[in-house]
């Protein structure tokens, strides 16, 4: 009796210390920094080749799209920031909707190329203005 409550006691442990670090892994893998574009040029010594999310407005007329290699290529900058640093961007799939609307923000997930001088998306979050925000002129 004594050796079946050692294996249950060492079974349970061992599940506790599974889940322990798969709960580890999955924090690890999915937290990053959300910086915005003037932050993240300030903070490319720290965040490195890690994964960070930039928010950003899309620069107008900066949009290329190559239908045939999937290759989209954009310029973000600060919102509302006329003197913003600007990030080049390459993402590889098919355009988000409302991507080229005008002043369209924008949430690209991936990792700064130091060499090449370009972020490279592997997510692209467009973010849609509210209906539920206040216009100018209201109270």
């Amino acid at each position: 009796m004594k050796g079946r409550q050692v294996t249950i006691v060492f079974s349970v442990l061992l599940i506790l210390a599974a889940f322990s670090y798969l709960v580890f892994l999955g924090m690890k893998e999915g937290s990053m920094y959300y910086l915005e574009v003037s932050e993240l040029f300030e903070r490319l010594d720290e965040t490195g080749h890690g994964k960070v999310r930039v928010n950003g407005e899309i620069v107008p007329g900066s949009v290329n799209y190559e239908t045939g290699a999937l290759t989209l290529n954009f310029t973000l900058k600060d919102k509302d920031v006329e003197d913003s640093p600007r990030l080049n961007v390459i993402y590889i799939g098919p355009p988000p909707d409302m991507l080229e609307q005008e002043g369209v923000t924008l949430v690209a997930e991936g990792s700064y190329n130091m060499e090449k001088e370009i972020f490279e998306a592997k997510k692209l979050l467009v973010k849609c203005p509210s209906k539920y925000e206040k216009k100018e002129g209201e109270a």
